[in-house]
């Protein structure tokens, strides 16, 4: 039971949800600040919830106190995955304490950088089910050098250790 896709925008946040035959796939675009409208989306889910925030550019602090209220207070969700988490959603899951809430995050993108020829990108990398991630090497497509991580891979995994 799939329908057509929803667009909804909630102050400088966009979502798109698509009904699923557990739940629902939310796709998450633009910042998360004070003006985001949580609960015109906690509305409009149920079942099993699969957050993709690949289209998550910024957060601030008003923005988190909106997320951490958000993923605190859906009764009606039965799994709750955040997939594609981008570098300011790992940012906050590495600072926040409660940020994931009770959400399984199954896939990060980690920024990769070429130190030849100084190409930036992101790569999609999966997290297991016990909460590991191999950080896999990437080739540049542009010079096809070894890509390097951006970031200290202990540092910017740090939340998968949390308990």
């Amino acid at each position: 039971m799939t329908e057509a896709p929803v667009t909804v925008a909630g102050g400088s946040l966009r979502w798109t949800v698509a009904a699923t035959d557990q739940g629902a796939r939310v796709e998450l675009s633009g910042e998360i600040d004070e003006n985001a409208d949580f609960p015109a989306l906690a509305r409009a889910l149920d079942g099993e919830v699969e957050l993709d925030l690949a289209g998550v550019t910024r957060i601030n602090s008003c923005g988190v106190r909106e997320w951490v209220n958000f993923v605190r207070t859906l009764p009606s969700i039965t799994r709750l995955d955040l997939v594609r988490c981008p570098p300011a959603i790992v940012a906050q899951l590495n600072t926040i304490y409660n940020f994931r809430g009770r959400a399984r995050v199954r896939s990060l993108l980690v920024p990769y950088v070429c130190e030849p020829c100084g190409v930036e990108e992101q790569r999609l990398v999966e997290v297991d089910a016990g909460r590991r991630v191999t950080l896999p090497h990437f080739l540049c497509e542009r010079c096809g050098g070894t890509l390097e991580i951006d970031d200290l891979p202990e540092r910017y995994l740090a939340f998968l250790e949390d308990v």
